[in-house]
C-alpha cells in the first residue's frame, strides 16, 4: 500500500473520529408547576421518538434543573421534545399550546441551557417574567426556592438587593399557590419598568407544611396544635446558609441596607421578629397581616425592650379592617382585636424612633380580608414603600456593575482606545483627551 494511501486513510479516520465524537449536555429548567417527583425525558428522531426511554432520562441536579449527556454524529441535525414519560405529558409552550420539535446541529462538545414553558397535562403557569426555581441540599434538607430576577438582569452586570420572602409556592404562580398567589412577579414587571422602584431578586421560601407554625414563630405557647418556637433556627437557616448560596449563585449587594424580608400571617410575624431581633441581617421588612396574637404581648414586649436595631433603616406593616379575632365587648359586639395588636404595634415602633411615611409606615386597609387576593392588591405600594427607586446612574459606573473599581477603568480606557460614542465622557462629541480627564475625575471622586 502506498504512502499516500496510508495517509488518505489516516484522514479518513481522523475525520470519521470527529463525526463520531459530537458530544451535547441538555441542562433543562422546568416550570414550577412541574410534580417535585417526576423524572423528565428527551425524546427525538435519534432514539425512535420515545417518551418514556429509561436510557434518555434526565438527572435533576441539586439547583432544580435537569440534565442528561448524549453522544451524536457531528454535524448530523437532530430533532426532540421534553416529556415526564409519555406524549399526553410533553412540552408545551407558554400558554399551553403546541409547539414545534426543537432541532440542534452538534459540533464537537457542547452544553445547552433550555426552558420548558409549559406540560400538556398540567394548568399553563401564571408566571409574569424570569422566575426560576432551586434546592440547595445544605439548606433545610433541600428546602425548594423561587426566584424572581428583574427585567434586563441576564444582560447586565449589575448587582441587586435580595427580598425573601416566605410561603414561596404562594408568591409567583397560580398552580402551586394554597388559596391564590400574591402576583409579586406581576408587580415588580409593573413596578420597574416604570422606575416607581429599583430592579430586585426576590427569593421565595416554600414553607414547611405541617411545620409551618413552628418555622414562623419565636416562642412557644401550651395549647393548640402549634407549640411554636422554631424562628431562631429557620432564620438561622436563612442567614447562615441560604444567603451565601444565593450570594455565589446570582449577582447580589450584601449587607443590611440591600437584604429585605415580607411575609404574611404567621410569616408577618416572623418577618417583624426578623427586623427586630435580626436587624443587623434584615435592613427593610415588611409585616403583612402579621400574627401579633401568637403568644401576645411577646412580640410587643420585644420592640420595647430592644429598641430600633442599628441596621433597621425601614418598617412596614399594614392589616385588613375585616380581619377580626372573633373577641365581643360587654355588649356582645365584635372587637377587631387583631387591629388593636396592630395599633399597639404602631406605637411601640413610633417610641422608639421611627417616623411614620419616612421610615415606617402601618396600613388599615378597609374591609380586607386576611387572604392572598388581599394581600397582592397591597403589594404593589408596599414595594413603593420598601424599595428605593432607581438612584441617579454613577457617571464612574463605567461596566454598570454597581460599583466604582478597577473595572470600570479597564473598560473606560477599552472603549477610549476604540473611539466609540460611550467613551465621550464629557458629551462633547468628540472622543479626546478631556473624556480621558474627565473620567479620571469622576472615577476618583467615586459616587
Amino acid at each position: 500500500m502506498s504512502r499516500c494511501v496510508l495517509v488518505l486513510l489516516g484522514v479518513v479516520a481522523l475525520f470519521g473520529a470527529q463525526a463520531r465524537g459530537a458530544t451535547v449536555t441538555f441542562r433543562v429548567a422546568v416550570p414550577g408547576n412541574t410534580p417535585a417527583g417526576d423524572t423528565v425525558y428527551i425524546a427525538g428522531n435519534f432514539q425512535g421518538w420515545n417518551p418514556g426511554s429509561a436510557a434518555h432520562a434526565l438527572t435533576k441536579m441539586p439547583d432544580g434543573r435537569h440534565e442528561i449527556t448524549l453522544d451524536f454524529t457531528d454535524g448530523v441535525q437532530i430533532q426532540f421534545k421534553f416529556t415526564r414519560g409519555t406524549w399526553a405529558r410533553v412540552e408545551k409552550g407558554p400558554g399551553g399550546e403546541e409547539i414545534s420539535n426543537r432541532t440542534h446541529t452538534p459540533s464537537g462538545a457542547q452544553t445547552l441551557n433550555l426552558t420548558v414553558a409549559n406540560w400538556a397535562d398540567l394548568p399553563p403557569s401564571t408566571i409574569t417574567g424570569h422566575v426560576e426555581s432551586f434546592q440547595h441540599a445544605p439548606f433545610l434538607s433541600g428546602r425548594r426556592c423561587w426566584v424572581y430576577l428583574p427585567p434586563g438582569y441576564g444582560q447586565s452586570t449589575a448587582r441587586y438587593p435580595v427580598l425573601y420572602m416566605h410561603d414561596g409556592q404562594n408568591l409567583f404562580d397560580q398552580f402551586t399557590s394554597f388559596a391564590g398567589e400574591w402576583k409579586v412577579d406581576e408587580a415588580c414587571e409593573t413596578l420597574i419598568p416604570a422606575g416607581e422602584i429599583e430592579p430586585i431578586i426576590v427569593v421565595g421560601i416554600e414553607n414547611a407544611g405541617a411545620g409551618r407554625c413552628n418555622e414562623y414563630t419565636p416562642w412557644t405557647k401550651s395549647g393548640g396544635p402549634c407549640t411554636g418556637g422554631g424562628a431562631d433556627a429557620y432564620l438561622a437557616a436563612i442567614r447562615d446558609v441560604l444567603m451565601p448560596y444565593v450570594d455565589q449563585r446570582y449577582r447580589t449587594r450584601t449587607g443590611p441596607a440591600n437584604t429585605f424580608m415580607c411575609g404574611s400571617s404567621l410569616g408577618g410575624l416572623v418577618s417583624a421578629y426578623a427586623g427586630f431581633a435580626y436587624g443587623n441581617t434584615f435592613g427593610r421588612v415588611a409585616a403583612v397581616s402579621p400574627s401579633y396574637w401568637f403568644r401576645e404581648p411577646e412580640m410587643l414586649n420585644l420592640v420595647l425592650q430592644t429598641g430600633r436595631p442599628d441596621g433597621l433603616a425601614m418598617f412596614y406593616q399594614d392589616m385588613g379592617t375585616r380581619e377580626a379575632g372573633g373577641m365581643t365587648d360587654s355588649n356582645g359586639n365584635g372587637i377587631d382585636d387583631y387591629i388593636e395588636d396592630l395599633r399597639a404595634m404602631r406605637a411601640a415602633v413610633l417610641s422608639q424612633g421611627f417616623i411614620e411615611n419616612l421610615d415606617f409606615k402601618s396600613v388599615e386597609a378597609a374591609n380586607h380580608t386576611h387572604s392572598e387576593t388581599y394581600w397582592a392588591l397591597r403589594l404593589p405600594d408596599l414595594l413603593r414603600f420598601l424599595v428605593d427607586p432607581p438612584a441617579d446612574p454613577c457617571p464612574a459606573d463605567f461596566d454598570a456593575s454597581g460599583f466604582v473599581d478597577t473595572d470600570d477603568f479597564d473598560a473606560f480606557v477599552l472603549a477610549f482606545e476604540a473611539g466609540t460614542d460611550d467613551a465621550d465622557f464629557d458629551g462633547s462629541g468628540f472622543v479626546d483627551t478631556d473624556d480621558f480627564d474627565a473620567f479620571v475625575v469622576a472615577f476618583e471622586a467615586g459616587c
